[in-house]
């Protein structure tokens, strides 16, 4: 997967939420300020050439839609995070986050449950 601008997450995020459409249901889609059109159809070019978006062609419209799912972006970035922040240490960032109390009771015991069931998995 190749990096991409905040101004091409927004856009993947557009297109995630309404599955495919035209430019125009992107840029509707969109929060406020909007870009303008052509920005969006210039972002959306970027993305196809990454492979981040693909097209039908209906006449003399293009219909956008996403070909990577939500999931398996935010597990590339979070992967990337870990990569350049914690030395890929899994262990570094959930200490970060326990030591400074940023967790609560309630996640820590829910973190606490997976641990034990991928333990279990992992034995069996």
């Amino acid at each position: 997967m190749k990096e991409i601008t905040k101004a091409q997450e927004d856009i993947l995020k557009a297109l995630w939420k309404i599955k495919e459409g035209a430019v125009s249901d992107v840029l509707d889609s969109l929060p406020e300020p909007k870009p303008a059109y052509n920005t969006v159809a210039t972002v959306i070019k970027v993305l196809e050439k990454k492979s981040y978006v693909s097209h039908k062609t209906y006449g003399k419209t293009n219909v956008y839609f996403p070909q990577i799912s939500k999931k398996d972006y935010a597990n590339y970035v979070l992967k990337e995070t870990l990569k350049g922040l914690c030395n890929g240490s899994v262990n570094q960032v959930v200490s970060f986050f326990v030591k400074d109390k940023k967790v609560s009771l309630n996640e820590l015991e829910e973190l606490r449950k997976m641990v034990d069931e991928e333990i279990k998995n992992y034995k069996q």
